[in-house]
């Protein structure tokens, strides 16, 4: 397993963490970023229902996923050289799912 922290977008401050986090913590409704350590990493995960972006376009759900990682970082101040990697609902890769240590 992976370490890292759960936050529902924009909810972004000290605080607004999920420290203990499963699948079931994802809504298909919202967006959610995962801020990963060694390697620092930020995927930002949007849901089929999200109204954030267009969850059938890669490069509309890449550009949130920017947006929410500029947010993220102004919120946090770390993450700075972080990859952001968008990841939409029912396509995501075995190395997300590694930072759910609930399941």
């Amino acid at each position: 397993d992976r370490e890292g922290m759960l936050y529902r977008h924009p909810d972004y401050h000290v605080g607004d963490e999920f420290f203990m986090f499963d699948s079931d913590d994802l809504w298909p409704d919202g967006a959610f970023l995962v801020a990963g350590a060694d390697p620092e990493v930020l995927f930002v995960w949007v849901g089929r229902e999200c109204s954030e972006c267009d969850h059938g376009s890669h490069s509309s759900c890449a550009a949130f996923a920017q947006r929410a990682a500029a947010l993220f970082r102004a919120a946090s101040g770390t993450h700075r050289a972080a990859e952001v990697v968008a990841v939409r609902e029912d396509e995501e890769p075995d190395v997300f799912w590694d930072y759910f240590v609930l399941g």
